[in-house]
């Protein structure tokens, strides 16, 4: 009965029940507006019922409201509610027997989810909107408790079809529209604007990080320690200054950690004898001297003083941070400022509670509890000169009690020379208690207001300089460099003068994440592919072997001036930060001499070591070395450049497949074997006989939008994929969602995934025909496979403008730039080549087009 009840609809009504289907799954396809716009799909409503059942359920009616008033383009939806609502309170309610405040119903309902309805679109969506209604509906009006809760969605699971007799509408009434609307009315009280929903929300706790997915596949680490977030801060570049400097301030600060207040008030037996207190507490015996004696052991804090037991609860104490944000703060102060607000509100040892606000015309609190937090408020910065009409705003509207409160104001010395800021501080001096000095050379210097007057009780000397330089060492353990020799050819490579490197035997080629490595024939042959993947975008590269001739490969990156070496065999990586952000060198050269790493700027000269640290470094046999290497390196590129022989078009993406008159034709160009073989531009004529092969495609996740969990759980939901799987795809830089799947396919989850917050991109990874033969591309290299294993995979290099070449693992026809001696593949014309190989291929597909 309890079911049916919270289900019930009821004619003349803002909802009902729509378009009943017969599923396992599903009773009805929707609930909606009578004659007008869909509210949410019934699965979507279980599914929030279901999340919000651990606490309590809302009336479903104003779940429903709050629902639509979160809806994409809710304005429609809400007038059309508020049309239906204006006619029940025009025609039922004038007629019933209701209570008078049905006005203040609904105008204050309405006012509410027109607040819901501006919030920011990210509260709108996946797992922050159900956050959102766990978080107005916590303690609601009219709430079910969480034991029924879980009765009525069980008995949902089990018995569905209850839900048909729910949605046969009952008469009108009143008082259910009276406890949806109320319900949401009430809620107006308690978060008034945006800010206040978004404030509470930040306030609960981070599911997205606590919830446990599964016990025995992973468990998601918090960083709860303040240790852990100053090393988060000081890893992210935009939060690195302030984090860097809030444990150098830690271990300088001095202040009370812990608060007990005794207390004042009269219970509690005597708990000890002390020499200290208030008059009131002399032990009586005390007046039994004479004034003489009495006043020297006052004086002499021989006195003996009774002190009271402390009561059951101490007196909740907490502490209010206020960070001038004004025109004279910015730059290093500032920065010092924040520094300093969370070195106290963050200290290991402290447990006093803190809240902080920054302060210019105005005032405004803040959080600074996680990364994204710190750079939001940083972001808060006053055009104003001085902060003494925010300070005035603040102390009229927050009374301050010192038995309960400490006031800190963190402001620089040149804001506190103000004639304003100095008026601020005498009128509101019992209230600060403690002022924080910065200057812009890295100084804190930290007072106390007492007994009329401004106190030093210590300055802290930061170091700026120092502990902003960046020296971490990066080890990397996961690059997953990939060495293929499976194609027996050598490749095309684009052309790039910039990134041609040296060791003492070869030359190489950095190109789009490959390394190639120059034939020894010169400019005659293609180019031997060394290694794929490599993670490196640009920069300056060097190549060296190492004792057990493993290849090392080093990249570095002017925007980060990371130097990092990456062993090609062992995959091991690492690197270190060698200049400053200070430092300007435009332009440095790297080059191996007698097994090591060197870098010059045409001056100076450093060894790089294993670790990627520099030293300097000079002798003129090093200055001899680097000249022969740079002079080598010129008449290299010089020659290579003036090659002709060399110089083609090389395509490296697959946009479209097919089969025309026998021939194919690949991204409109025509694969031609009977006279110039070699791709030329296509033409199409009516009478062309075509068959198009279908492109399969990878959904490649390149960003989770910040809720890793919820991604998670979408992927296993709609792949057929493990947790543990779908987690390794979020962890994985570019994880691959779908492989080999149809586009169609791929674009569905990926609008899926997206309405989550996340980013991911399709990749087209082959055309297949309908037989299941494949035609992909690797690198510029179109590779052919049959569906029949007893046909030969063949290889056909996709260029332009010089002769191709068809290649099999042992023949091969064609422009023999792209032949390797070490595979000792036979010669063969290109017309027996195409009868052995590419014919069959064809003739093997087309019964199944």
């Amino acid at each position: 009965m309890e079911f049916q009840r919270y289900f019930q609809s009821y004619h003349n009504y803002f909802w009902e029940w729509d378009n009943q289907l017969f599923s396992e799954d599903e009773v009805f396809e929707a609930i909606v507006i009578p004659n007008g716009k869909t509210i949410a799909y019934e699965k979507y409503v279980f599914e929030i019922l279901e999340f919000l059942s651990d606490d309590s359920l809302p009336p479903f009616g104003s779940l429903l409201l709050a629902v639509i008033a979160t809806n994409h383009e809710s304005g429609d939806a809400l007038e059309m509610v508020n049309q239906i609502v204006n006619q029940i309170v025009g025609t039922k309610l004038s007629s019933e027997n209701t209570p008078a405040d049905n006005s203040f119903k609904g105008a204050g309902a309405f006012a509410f989810l027109k607040i819901l309805s501006s919030l920011p679109e990210e509260y709108k969506t996946g797992e922050k909107r159900l956050r959102l209604f766990q978080t107005i509906f916590h303690g609601s009006h009219k709430r079910v408790a969480s034991d029924k809760a879980k009765k009525i969605l069980e008995e949902y699971k089990q018995r569905r079809h209850h839900l048909v007799r729910a949605s046969v509408k009952d008469d009108f009434n009143a008082a259910n529209f009276v406890k949806d609307f109320r319900t949401i009315a009430l809620l107006l009280v308690k978060f008034p604007t945006v800010q206040s929903i978004i404030e509470a929300m930040e306030n609960l706790p981070d599911q997205e990080i606590q919830k446990q997915l599964s016990d025995d596949v992973f468990e998601v680490q918090s960083s709860d320690t303040p240790g852990d977030f100053i090393e988060e801060l000081i890893k992210e570049e935009k939060t690195f200054q302030v984090g860097s400097l809030v444990k150098r301030i830690w271990s300088g600060l001095n202040i009370p950690l812990h608060h007990n207040m005794p207390s004042a008030q009269p219970l509690g037996g005597i708990s000890d004898l002390t020499n200290k207190g208030d008059f009131d507490k002399l032990v009586i015996s005390e007046f039994a001297n004479d004034d003489d004696v009495f006043m020297s052991r006052i004086a002499n804090n021989e006195a003996l003083y009774i002190q009271r037991e402390v009561p059951p609860e101490a007196d909740k104490f907490r502490r209010t941070l206020l960070i001038d944000t004004t025109l004279i703060n910015w730059g290093n102060p500032k920065i010092l400022a924040f520094a300093s607000a969370i070195a106290i509100a963050s200290h290991p040892k402290t447990d006093i509670e803190c809240e902080i606000f920054v302060v210019g015309h105005t005032y405004q609190k803040i959080d600074l509890e996680n990364v994204d937090q710190v750079i939001n408020a940083l972001s808060e910065l006053s055009g104003k000169l001085c902060c003494s009409e925010g300070l005035d705003l603040f102390f009229s509207e927050n009374q301050i009690n010192p038995k309960q409160q400490e006031v800190f104001l963190i402001s620089s010395d040149e804001s506190l020379k103000l004639q304003l800021m100095q008026k601020a501080m005498s009128d509101y001096f019992n209230s600060i208690k403690y002022v924080f000095v910065t200057k812009v050379g890295g100084s804190i210097s930290i007072f106390k207001n007492q007994n009329k007057g401004r106190k030093l009780l210590q300055q802290i000397i930061m170091p700026l300089d120092e502990l902003w330089k960046k020296n971490t060492v990066k080890k990397e353990n996961n690059v997953n460099v990939i060495i293929d020799n499976s194609i027996p050819l050598l490749f095309p490579a684009e052309r790039d003068y910039t990134t041609i490197f040296n060791d003492s035997n070869n030359h190489y080629l950095y190109s789009g994440g490959n390394l190639f490595m120059f034939h020894k024939e010169g400019f005659q042959k293609g180019f031997k592919k060394t290694a794929s993947n490599l993670p490196y975008k640009n920069g300056e590269f060097a190549i060296r072997s190492n004792s057990k001739g493993e290849l090392l490969l080093l990249n570095y990156d002017y925007k980060s001036r990371i130097i990092s070496i990456v062993n090609l065999a062992t995959n091991q990586s690492q690197g270190h930060k060698v200049f400053s952000d200070g430092d300007e060198y435009t332009k440095l050269s790297f080059f191996e001499y007698q097994h090591q790493f060197y870098l010059t700027n045409n001056f100076d000269f450093w060894k790089v070591a294993h670790n990627c640290y520099i030293e300097f470094d000079f002798d003129n046999e090093l200055v001899k070395a680097f000249d022969e290497k740079f002079a080598k390196k010129s008449a290299f590129v010089r020659n290579y450049k003036g090659n002709n022989l060399s110089k083609y078009t090389l395509i490296k993406r697959l946009e479209s497949v097919s089969l025309v008159n026998n021939q194919f034709e690949i991204n409109n160009f025509k694969l031609d074997v009977t006279t110039h073989l070699g791709f030329r531009k296509a033409g199409r004529y009516r009478s062309d006989q075509i068959m198009e092969l279908k492109p399969r495609v990878n959904l490649v996740l390149k960003n989770t939008g910040g809720q890793p969990v919820s991604i998670i759980n979408l992927i296993k939901e709609n792949t057929n994929k493990t947790l543990a799987e779908a987690k390794s795809i979020v962890d994985e830089n570019q994880g691959l969602i779908l492989e080999n799947a149809l586009p169609e396919d791929a674009q569905k989850l990926k609008i899926i995934i997206e309405n989550m917050g996340a980013i991911c991109y399709i990749e087209t990874k082959c055309f297949e025909s309908g037989d299941g033969s494949r035609i992909l591309i690797k690198d510029g290299i179109l590779v052919f496979e049959s569906s029949d294993k007893q046909l030969p995979v063949f290889y056909i290099p996709f260029v332009t403008a010089i002769m191709t070449a068809m290649v099999s693992d042992t023949e091969f026809a064609g422009n023999d730039y792209f032949i390797s001696e070490e595979h000792s593949q036979e010669s063969i014309d290109k017309a027996l080549f195409y009868t052995k190989y590419i014919k069959p291929f064809i003739l093997n597909m087309q019964p199944w087009n």
